[in-house]
């Protein structure tokens, strides 16, 4: 019968020590938690709508949904932060192992602008008509075919005012856009 006593006895000194600590302790108040702006230019609503905008284009042709990359949405931000130092003329980086596609517009950076690039790629379609790629339809329907390429798997875009324009660059993994190769 002594056990008990003992452990009932260690209970309430023990929790007498805690609610003595915490009397002395200062009261925390719960802070929202602030996050820093994205690095990528984009806000969630934008990453949102512009990997909605490929996957339905990649519905369209049955073609599996992409899914957002922050490392490939950083490796963009880097890209047209280079670009913009630079001048502000596109380009395609060399020595990326992604695919690519980029886009300028002299809207302001609204919203829209993501959607507006990711038409303009898609708006390609019409020079495309199924064949595999070549030097000779690359170039007209390249931005088109890498948005619906079936091997990449993930999407990460940026943007950034340049200019008075505004430059959004997406890159895919693994890249696509294979001469000799259909996206699909």
């Amino acid at each position: 019968m002594r056990y008990p006593i003992l452990l009932v006895s260690i209970f309430f000194l023990s929790a007498g020590c805690a609610n003595q600590q915490n009397a002395t302790k200062p009261v925390s108040v719960a802070v929202p938690k602030v996050t820093s702006p994205s690095t990528n230019g984009l806000d969630g609503d934008e990453e949102q709508a512009i990997l909605s905008y490929h996957n339905e284009v990649r519905a369209s042709v049955n073609v599996p949904p992409l899914h957002w990359s922050g490392q490939l949405a950083q490796h963009s931000a880097n890209w047209i932060a280079t670009l913009a130092a630079q001048g502000c003329e596109l380009r395609h980086s060399q020595d990326s192992n992604y695919g690519e596609n980029l886009f300028m517009s002299s809207s302001n950076q609204n919203h829209e602008a993501v959607i507006e690039a990711a038409k303009a790629w898609e708006s390609e379609k019409i020079n495309y008509s199924g064949e595999v790629l070549s030097k000779a339809n690359w170039s007209q329907a390249g931005h088109y075919t890498q948005m619906v390429w079936r091997t990449s798997t993930e999407l990460g875009c940026a943007k950034m005012a340049c200019g008075g324009n505004v430059m959004i660059a997406c890159n895919y993994a693994p890249a696509g856009n294979f001469m000799g190769k259909k996206p699909y």
